[in-house]
C-alpha cells in the first residue's frame, strides 16, 4: 500500500481528488491532506507518505517551496505537481528540484491514476535496487567480520606474533590500541577464550554518538555500555569494553589533529588499565574521567577549526540571502563541506541555527525597508527572498509579532 498525501487550497478540486478516486480498490491510501503548504510539512515529516499531490499556486508557502523543503529532508517521497498555468517556467523550476510529475488541471481521476501507477513502478524499482545494494553490503560486512574475528582470534591466542598481528591489522584497518590489551591480559593469564562471550557492542554507533554526546550525557552513556558488568565484574569484558570506547574516542579527536594519549588525565600503560579494571568503580570513575576528556577536547576544537567555515558561510548569506533559491546546500557547497556538517557546525559556533540566521537576516532588512521605503509589503517579500507575500507576511507577524503594514504605521 502506498501512502499519498494531498495539498491544495481549492477545497473543490481536493475534495474532487479525494472523492472521486476510488482508493479502497487501488493499492493507494489516501494518507492525509492540508490546504497550504507551510500547514502540510509539519504533517508531512509524520505521516511520511510515498508520494505527494501538491497545487503550485497555494498561500503561505506554495507548492514549488514546498517540493524543494520535501526534496532535501525526505529525498524518497516522490512528488506530482498540479497547475492552472501552462507556462515553461513552472514546469523547469519543478523539474529541476526533481519533482517527479507536472499535471495541469483539470485531472481526471484516470489520468491520476495512471500517473500514480507509473510513479509506483518508479517506487518498486529503487526498491529493489536498494536490496541489491543491501545485499552486497551485508556480504562485505560478513566477510569483514570473519576476518576481524580471525584476527583477534589468531592474535589473543598467540597464533600470530606481535609483529604479524600489528600488520595484519593495518591491512584490515583495526585499531590495535584497544585489543592488545586483551591479548596482554591472555598472555599473562594463558588459554583459550571465547569470543562469544563478549558483549555486542555496535562501534560506529558509538562513535556517532560520542561525536554529538555532551557532559551530561556520560553517565547515561557509561551505564548502557557497562550494563553487562552489573552483576558480575568480569576483567575480561570490562578489557573489551574499555577497548570499543577508546577505538572511538581516539578517532575523534584524531580527526581533530590530536592524540588520545595526550588528553586523558590518566595513563594508558598497561599497568594503569590493569588497576582501572581492578573493580567495578574504578572502572566506572575512568571511563568518566576519559569521555570528560574527549567532550572537552573536541568541543574546544571544532569552535576553533570551523570558525573560518562558519565566518565564510555567513558572508556568503548576508550578501545571497535575497535569492530565493539559497539554502543550506547551496551554502554547504560554497563552504566545501556537507550540509549536516555546515548545521552542526553553525549552530554550535553561533548558537542559531541556519534557517533561524537566513530568517533574521531576511527580516531585518525587510524591516528596514518598511520604515525608509514606500515599497509594497509583496514587492519588499521578493527583495528579500520571499518567493510567496503571504507566506512572506505569515513569517514576519510569527517573529516581529505583528503583521508588515502594523509594523510599518507604528514607524513612520
Amino acid at each position: 500500500m502506498y501512502k499519498v498525501f494531498l495539498v491544495e487550497d481549492e477545497i473543490v478540486v481536493r475534495e474532487g481528488i479525494r472523492n472521486d478516486i476510488p482508493w479502497e480498490q487501488t493499492p493507494y491510501s489516501l494518507a492525509g491532506e492540508a490546504p497550504d503548504g507551510e500547514t502540510a510539512l509539519a504533517m508531512i515529516h509524520d505521516v511520511k507518505p510515498d508520494i505527494i499531490i501538491t497545487d503550485i499556486r497555494m498561500p503561505f508557502m506554495d507548492g514549488l517551496t514546498l517540493s524543494r523543503i520535501v526534496k532535501k529532508s525526505l529525498p524518497w517521497i516522490k512528488i506530482i505537481i498540479l497547475s492552472g498555468h501552462d507556462e515553461f517556467e513552472y514546469a523547469r523550476e519543478a523539474i529541476s528540484i526533481g519533482v517527479e510529475e507536472y499535471l495541469l488541471k483539470p485531472v481526471s481521476s484516470r489520468d491520476m491514476l495512471k500517473t500514480l501507477d507509473k510513479i509506483a513502478g518508479h517506487i518498486n524499482k529503487e526498491k529493489e535496487n536498494l536490496q541489491n545494494i543491501e545485499n552486497l553490503k551485508a556480504q562485505v560486512r560478513s566477510s569483514a567480520d570473519m576476518l576481524r574475528d580471525k584476527w583477534l582470534s589468531d592474535f589473543i591466542n598467540g597464533r600470530i606474533s606481535p609483529a604479524e598481528a600489528i600488520e595484519q591489522g593495518r591491512e584490515l584497518n583495526i585499531d590495535l590500541l584497544a585489543r592488545s590489551w586483551i591479548a596482554a591480559l591472555k598472555a599473562a593469564e594463558g588459554g583459550e577464550h571465547d569470543l562469544s562471550e563478549f558483549p555486542e557492542i555496535n562501534g560506529d554507533m558509538f562513535l556517532i554518538r560520542l561525536r554529538y554526546a555532551e557532559e551530561k550525557d556520560i553517565d547515561a552513556i557509561i551505564r548502557e555500555y557497562t550494563k553487562t558488568l552489573d552483576n558480575n565484574f568480569d576483567e575480561m569484558t570490562a578489557y573489551f569494553i574499555l577497548g570499543e570506547i577508546v577505538v572511538a574516542a581516539s578517532k575523534i579527536v584524531e580527526e581533530l589533529d590530536g592524540s588520545l594519549k595526550e588528553i586523558v588525565p590518566f595513563s594508558l600503560e598497561k599497568g594503569v588499565i590493569r588497576s582501572m579494571i581492578a573493580s567495578r568503580s574504578a572502572f566506572i570513575e575512568k571511563l568518566a574521567a576519559l569521555l570528560t576528556a574527549v567532550i572537552e577536547y573536541r568541543n574546544a576544537h571544532i569552535k576553533g577549526r570551523f570558525r573560518k567555515v562558519v565566518v565564510k558561510a555567513r558572508e556568503y548569506i548576508n550578501r545571497h540571502f535575497a535569492s530565493g533559491n539559497i539554502s543550506l546546500y547551496s551554502t554547504a557547497s560554497y563552504v566545501g563541506i556537507s550540509p549536516n556538517h555546515l548545521s552542526a557546525v553553525f549552530a554550535q559556533e553561533t548558537g542559531e541555527k541556519f534557517i533561524e540566521y537566513l530568517t533574521r537576516i531576511r527580516l531585518e532588512k525587510a524591516m528596514q525597508l518598511l520604515q525608509n521605503t514606500a515599497m509594497k509589503s509583496a514587492d519588499i517579500a521578493f527583495e528579500t527572498g520571499f518567493n510567496d507575500p503571504h507566506y512572506f507576511s505569515h513569517i514576519f507577524k510569527k517573529n516581529v509579532g505583528v503583521s508588515p503594514r502594523e509594523y510599518r504605521l507604528s514607524h513612520t
